[in-house]
């Protein structure tokens, strides 16, 4: 299957980024009247991401128009199935963030996606489990940044 991939991808950040512009004043609150708010920067991403997809759509719309060739990719479905199961794997790293917590969800995540890539050596499963445990600590004790 073949895809125009600057259209395709300018049209779905565009769509994106008017999400989450709508999204911004209920997901995070402002409190008092800053110029600059907990809002500021957010919002400023996601006016550059809406800037960008324009460019891209633009860029590639005036190419139409102008019966110039756009970078079109062929996309195997077959071959993104990986990509979507590692997608899936990091919802699920998500929703076991609150179940299980920061450290267990961690280690299982980083041990997970080592077998999904099919790593056989040993010290990589050791030092993420180290990783894990040390990140853990830090935050919660040093830091005393509560973690889920």
């Amino acid at each position: 299957m073949k895809l125009k991939a600057n259209l395709l991808g300018g049209s779905i950040f565009l769509i994106l980024s008017i999400i989450l512009w709508l999204l911004i004043p209920n997901q995070i609150p402002v409190s008092g009247n800053a110029i600059i708010t907990s809002q500021t920067f957010p919002r400023l991403i996601v006016i550059l991401m809406f800037l960008g997809s324009m460019v891209l759509l633009l860029g590639d719309i005036i190419k139409l128009v102008n019966k110039k060739p756009v970078l079109e990719v062929r996309i195997n479905p077959k071959e993104e199935i990986r990509a979507i199961i590692a997608c899936f794997m990091l919802i699920a790293y998500a929703f076991l963030l609150s179940k299980i917590g920061f450290l267990f969800s961690s280690v299982l995540y980083c041990c997970s996606m080592l077998i999904f890539f099919k790593s056989r050596n040993i010290k990589y499963y050791i030092s993420v489990i180290i990783v894990c445990i040390a990140v853990t600590y830090i935050f919660k004790y040093i830091l005393l940044v509560q973690l889920p």
